[in-house]
């Protein structure tokens, strides 16, 4: 481990970031992973950011990539942005592990990020909501979403519309798709600038035809895609 990155796996609690303090290392920190325990037990909760921690946090002015594994946003219920918006100025990738929320609640988050370009969401449980994906209508976020979109066990269409809408069109560079609904979606909004497309054998089926037409708007296709690690257990 470096100052450059903290995995919060073993303590669940925010307690590891008071040893970074004392050694004046906080500021220097660009990778915080809070990881879910054996039992897959979400501790990502609001009463661990009692007023020590989120001064803890409003140090941490240098975060780039944050990954966080069972955020249940419906306990949250003061808003999520309060202990994440901090990072709006500097977080440039986000990794959501066995998220819960609904799909305007994962909208809401990720618009707290302009500067976002990876996304990566893995096994996303949308949960029952009535919200509007749209409040009103919001000056769409340029200039953003060009690196890597990572998603495994995804099927919220309607969600991957409302960030397409938010962010003013998506423009990754490269997308690793794993029982995707809306994959022809993403393909559609990333024509132009797809450089490597990693699919699997269910993806392939349910495109195939397509891809195999239009293959001309997407200058690389591989089975296991390049200069990207293959998504399974470890993440």
């Amino acid at each position: 481990m470096t100052p450059r990155q903290w995995n919060l796996t073993v303590r669940k609690d925010l307690s590891p970031l008071a040893a970074l303090h004392k050694l004046g290392l906080l500021p220097l920190v660009k990778k915080v992973q809070f990881r879910s325990d054996k039992f897959n037990r979400a501790w990502v909760v609001p009463k661990i950011f009692d007023p020590e921690n989120l001064y803890y946090f409003s140090a941490l002015v240098n975060l780039q990539d944050l990954t966080i594994a069972e955020l249940d946003f419906p306990k949250f219920t003061s808003g999520i942005e309060e202990y994440f918006g901090r990072f709006s100025p500097t977080l440039r990738s986000i990794a959501l592990i066995d998220t819960r929320a609904t799909s305007k609640h994962l909208l809401d988050f990720l618009r707290l990020f302009p500067k976002l370009d990876d996304i990566k969401i893995i096994r996303y449980r949308g949960t029952v909501g009535a919200q509007r994906m749209h409040d009103t209508p919001r000056t769409p976020i340029q200039g953003s979403l060009r690196g890597k979109l990572t998603l495994s066990g995804f099927k919220d269409p309607r969600l991957l519309e409302g960030i397409i809408t938010t962010f003013g069109g998506m423009r990754f560079t490269v997308m690793d798709l794993d029982d995707v609904v809306g994959t022809q979606l993403l393909l559609d909004a990333c024509s132009e600038t797809l450089q490597t497309l990693r699919l699997y054998p269910e993806n392939l089926v349910y495109s195939s035809k397509r891809l195999l037409e239009e293959d001309d708007m997407i200058p690389e296709l591989t089975e296991h895609g390049m200069d990207s690690p293959r998504i399974g257990p470890e993440y």
